[in-house]
């Protein structure tokens, strides 16, 4: 059965490096010179938020807030206050507070499946806690004084172990030295050390926690053509 085209208000000159690719499931775009699908700009982002915005009262399943992290707290195990809200964030596209359907899928479709690039941007804005295009050290010692403090029997102060490791974790992904990370230099580092994308705390699932949730939602572990089948990824 052929798939309905959605109709977009975007035009061709609004977006002239992109190609709409259209399902039943939900969408990819395709950069026209490259054609190889991965996210290409700012402008592939902007125009799933302005799909999002328009399509958002069709869809009576939506998640809040509270939901949301006890979905993450209950099936991956998320523990850390700050980036459950920050996952939640990502996944609300529309910043209105709560995450319809199609949010769920594109952001479900990341979060257990997604490229190491995909996965790159998805953790950059999760850890970037003001939501800009770089993250400070105060940010990164925010993030690590709370991994540090759920170690289990750590009784003393660690303030002066954190700001070290701020240090440490500065000088090794600062690629351009200006003391803040901008997402250029997260994207550099965690291509050279796929292990740096949980730098900052755990925001993926663990492997048996994804083989767990895939076949508690689609009654087995998938494949990857699987996968593409029911997300056209």
């Amino acid at each position: 059965m052929p798939s309905a085209r959605i109709r977009s208000s975007a035009s061709e000159e609004d977006t002239p490096d992109i190609r709409k690719i259209h399902s039943r499931h939900t969408w990819k775009l395709e950069n026209k010179q490259l054609g190889n699908g991965q996210p290409i700009s700012r402008k592939s982002v902007y125009y799933i938020q302005n799909e999002v915005m328009k399509r958002k009262e069709k869809f009576h399943y939506t998640i809040d807030r509270t939901r949301f992290r006890d979905i993450l707290h209950n099936t991956f195990e998320m523990t850390d206050d700050i980036l459950m809200d920050r996952v939640f964030k990502v996944f609300d596209r529309d910043n209105d507070g709560q995450v319809n359907m199609l949010e769920w899928i594109i952001g479900l479709n990341i979060y257990l499946r997604g490229t190491l690039d995909e996965k790159i941007i998805f953790a950059f804005n999760c850890y970037s806690l003001k939501g800009e295009k770089y993250i400070t050290r105060q940010e990164i010692f925010q993030l690590l004084k709370n991994t540090m403090l759920k170690q289990p029997g750590n009784d003393e102060d660690p303030t002066e172990s954190i700001k070290e490791l701020v240090e440490i974790t500065m000088k090794k992904l600062d690629k351009d030295h200006d003391s803040r990370l901008d997402d250029h230099d997260f994207a550099v580092s965690v291509r050279e050390d796929p292990l740096l994308l949980s730098c900052f705390g755990q925001i993926f699932p663990y492997h048996k926690k994804k083989v767990d949730f895939e076949k508690l939602v689609f009654g087995q572990t998938l494949t990857k053509n699987q996968m593409e089948i029911i997300f056209d990824y």
